[in-house]
């Protein structure tokens, strides 16, 4: 009997010296460990979306975007690491349901306009889901010092008829509720009013997939950078609706922050040192950077002033341009994307 009673004694022993191991001290409620000087923030979007605009294509002019640098001590982690449970800095809407659409990766709440939803879209372009908590995941790990954060939004044509309106939709920054991305939640704010105005009288591209052959030409026509070879005309031809009242630009698909006059090559391309420039009566005509207007890229306007749907035709060329030295002979690819605003 005595040796069950010892080993009675130890197992107490044992359990006592468990629970007086120090443990790190829960601090609940301290949410004011980190700073961003980037919040709290907001911007006004003036979209403006045509009837006709297919399920799925980004609404022209809703694209904003934003570097959120944050800055935490090491007291971050006093809130027992809740906020490592997710997966990172994360942006919800403040007291408002998200809710999916029929488009993947955008969404939509009560109160925004039919036929237009949002997305946020992380540093690789890439649709950040909204998860089933109500937050838009960024991916990016919260840690003690210095971290960056890169959100961008646009609106999206969903289903539903389209109507104008103007909506705000305000977000918060944080981490799973236990950490804001600027001492408290009033300051970790992003906020994005958009304007929408829904066009009905609209131009479209009557070939939206226009091919131009260049014709082959030798190394020699090139004498260094700037100079030209293979010019070869086209049209870009539109159907306007009667008052329509637009402009269009062209910007370069492979470097979207293109804002030269020569399209830079496809990947696909064997030739190097050469670019395409494009030219309107003669001029070149200056990329538009990343589709936004009133940025320097050249501008041309699409009126109709008849009472019927019109057609309207520019002349344009392409040739060849020596951009670096030397050139390498090969196969030479270049495409471009044609962007309409209305006034």
């Amino acid at each position: 009997m005595q040796r069950h009673r010892n080993v009675f004694f130890m197992a107490i022993g044992l359990v006592l010296s468990l629970t007086l191991l120090p443990t790190k001290p829960a601090l609940a409620g301290n949410t004011d460990n980190c700073s961003s000087p980037q919040l709290p923030w907001s911007t006004a979007l003036d979209t403006e979306v045509t009837a006709n605009l297919p399920e799925g294509e980004v609404i022209p002019g809703s694209d904003a975007s934003l570097v959120i640098n944050i800055t935490c001590t090491a007291a971050w982690d006093d809130n027992q690491a809740f906020c490592t449970g997710g997966g990172g800095w994360n942006i919800h809407p403040s007291s408002l349901t998200g809710m999916e659409t029929s488009v993947p990766g955008v969404y939509t709440f009560s109160g925004m306009p039919s036929g237009i939803g949002y997305q946020f879209l992380d540093a690789g372009g890439s649709p950040i889901p909204l998860g089933a908590t109500g937050r838009h995941d960024t991916g990016v790990q919260i840690k003690t010092g210095e971290q960056t954060v890169l959100l961008r939004f646009r609106m999206v044509r969903i289903f539903g008829d389209l109507s104008s309106g103007s909506f705000n939709i305000p977000m918060v920054m944080g981490c799973v509720g236990t950490e804001f991305a600027n001492i408290n939640e009033s300051n970790s704010t992003v906020s994005l009013m958009v304007n929408a105005t829904v066009i009905t009288q609209t131009c479209s591209m009557t070939t939206p997939d226009t091919q131009v052959q260049l014709p082959k030409v030798a190394r020699s026509a090139f004498n260094g950078v700037g100079s030209s070879a293979g010019s070869t005309p086209f049209t870009l031809d539109f159907q306007c609706d009667a008052d329509a009242d637009a402009r269009f630009h062209i910007s370069d698909i492979t470097d979207l922050g293109n804002s030269s006059d020569a399209l830079k090559l496809l990947e696909s391309s064997s030739a190097s040192g050469l670019g395409v420039r494009l030219l309107h009566q003669g001029n070149p005509v200056r990329l538009a950077p990343s589709q936004i207007f009133d940025q320097g890229g050249s501008e041309f306007p699409l009126r109709n002033l008849e009472t019927s749907q019109s057609l309207i035709s520019l002349p344009f060329s392409a040739e060849y341009v020596q951009t670096v030295v030397p050139v390498v002979a090969g196969s030479v690819q270049a495409q471009a994307i044609v962007t309409i605003d209305y006034n």
